[in-house]
């Protein structure tokens, strides 16, 4: 068991000890919410969320439309965080990848996620990856950008481009995410 907490670290109410990532909330307004489907052992161990090469590209193309400023603080996630993004997960046990992750701890996990995104008013939810896109609107298949459907509570949501798209593919998709993200802070 781990004496000392790192970053965002926190440990998870299974009763065995293990770490997670705690949900990140900005102290003011959420102007989006970055929500995963569940954090990679890299990111937990480091205490941030998206540490991997895949979450760091997709982090920063979010600083590249204009979400945050990445000299804002020395790791993205809180720089983001100080510019009123929130980042969570629908499933807080970490595992190496999405197969790993079962379908009835996603169940478990959505509704407390949706809960939690109505309560704080959360108009954008951003999915880093497919798959928190995916259970949120109850979708089997989804394209990158802006989504027809909206949450439960009424939100926006966005799925970004995979992190190995093309780079015109990904660079029109996110240009949509940039305007949104102007649109909804205005």
């Amino acid at each position: 068991m781990v004496d000392r907490l790192v970053g965002h670290q926190e440990r998870l109410l299974d009763g065995h000890g293990g770490l997670t990532l705690a949900n990140l909330w900005p102290a003011g307004h959420v102007v989006a919410a970055v929500v995963g489907l569940n954090p990679a052992p890299k990111s937990v161990e480091a205490g941030h969320y998206y540490q991997g090469p895949a979450g760091q590209r997709q982090l920063v193309r979010l600083a590249e439309v204009g979400l945050f400023d990445p000299a804002d603080a020395p790791f993205l996630d809180d720089a983001a965080l100080q510019r009123g993004i929130a980042f969570t997960d629908i499933v807080k046990v970490p595992t190496l990848g999405e197969k790993q992750v079962k379908a009835g701890r996603i169940r478990e996990g959505l509704p407390l996620l949706e809960a939690s995104l109505a309560a704080r008013d959360v108009h954008l939810v951003i999915g880093v990856f497919r798959h928190p896109v995916h259970a949120l609107l109850g979708l089997r298949k989804s394209k990158p950008g802006l989504q027809e459907k909206t949450t439960s509570w009424g939100a926006r949501v966005f799925r970004m481009p995979g992190p190995y798209a093309k780079a015109d593919e990904a660079r029109r998709v996110l240009t949509e995410l940039g305007n949104v993200f102007r649109e909804g802070t205005k």
